[in-house]
């Protein structure tokens, strides 16, 4: 037993959270008898697959943050932001991925701007970036009218809605594809070596001569660039311009981080546990779907799922 335990924590899997998969998974059987509904039915699993592509993706840059012990509210105001550049300028399939650049750019300068503030003016990181959301949706407003316009191209809508194989979503290939490269980043190179270091003890990061600031812009920049890069794909599947596309997407992803086993605080957290977290919340929210719960019940559980969460953070902090 202890063997595994050390297996599992060499992996960034604590033997709880695999646990409490279980127990959901036993509930899931639960739900199908009782009310006749099958959550590992095919078409479930697929539009369970590409909603939690999308998130999954958001969630993971997050993380990024949540290491350093910081966190990053604005995730759903840049999310919406990049959606709707992309449905007012891709107006061809050629100009895709030039407008992709620019919904980047654009979330690459929230994220400058988000490393700034805490870092060179000491701005709490709850208020810093919850302001910058303020200030982003303000400005996408008063640049839309609050009526978005513009079309998604064939070509992205088609990315984000066709199947590999006829069978596996796009959307989730694309997730596990960044999932690898943020896994590599974070578990396999310097640069998350020294991001676990300026989380656990910033002061310690300064005496062994990191760059302790540049590296906390990084994981902002990090965070917002994945938020804009999913709003992208959320356009892609709807294929409309949404001024509130991802809308509660900022909380889902620290939901989703900390589940996994991210601190509050910093130090601590990785991609496999934040992906695993997030599959967790997904399938009780869907669970709660399936059994025909009233929309406000589902919102209750989701709550409490999230608050609990944060509580044993702060425990573990």
């Amino acid at each position: 037993m202890q063997k595994l335990k050390d297996r599992l924590g060499r992996s960034g899997i604590s033997a709880g959270l695999l646990l409490t998969l279980l127990m959901i998974v036993v509930m899931a059987l639960i739900v199908n008898v009782v009310k006749g509904v099958n959550f590992f039915s095919i078409n479930n699993l697929l539009n369970v697959a590409r909603n939690y592509s999308m998130i999954a993706i958001a969630a993971m840059g997050q993380t990024f943050v949540i290491i350093t012990g910081g966190l990053d509210l604005s995730v759903s105001a840049v999310m919406a932001t990049s959606n709707v550049i992309a449905a007012t300028y891709m107006t061809s399939n050629g100009l895709i991925l030039p407008v992709m650049l620019l919904s980047l750019l654009m979330a690459a300068l929230v994220g400058l701007l988000n490393g700034l503030l805490v870092t060179k003016r000491n701005v709490p990181p709850f208020i810093c970036t919850l302001g910058t959301a303020i200030v982003v949706n303000g400005l996408r407003m008063i640049w839309t009218n609050g009526m978005p316009r513009g079309a998604i191209p064939d070509g992205l809508k088609g990315l984000c809605t066709s199947n590999l194989f006829n069978f596996i979503p796009n959307l989730f290939v694309i997730f596990v594809i960044i999932a690898v490269f943020y896994w590599v980043l974070l578990g396999k190179t310097g640069f998350g070596r020294r991001l676990y270091v300026v989380g656990n003890n910033p002061a310690v990061a300064d005496l062994s001569g990191l760059k302790r600031e540049k590296i906390i812009i990084t994981a902002y920049i990090i965070s917002a660039m994945s938020a804009a890069f999913v709003g992208i794909l959320i356009g892609g599947y709807t294929g409309i311009a949404d001024n509130w596309a991802g809308k509660g997407y900022d909380l889902d992803s620290v939901a989703f981080a900390v589940l996994g086993g991210a601190v509050i605080g910093g130090g601590s957290g990785t991609i496999q546990g934040t992906i695993l977290g997030g599959f967790i919340l997904l399938m009780i929210t869907n669970l709660a779907l399936l059994a025909s719960l009233p929309l406000e019940s589902q919102l209750i559980i989701k709550g409490f799922v999230i608050v609990v969460a944060l509580g044993i953070s702060g425990r573990k902090k």
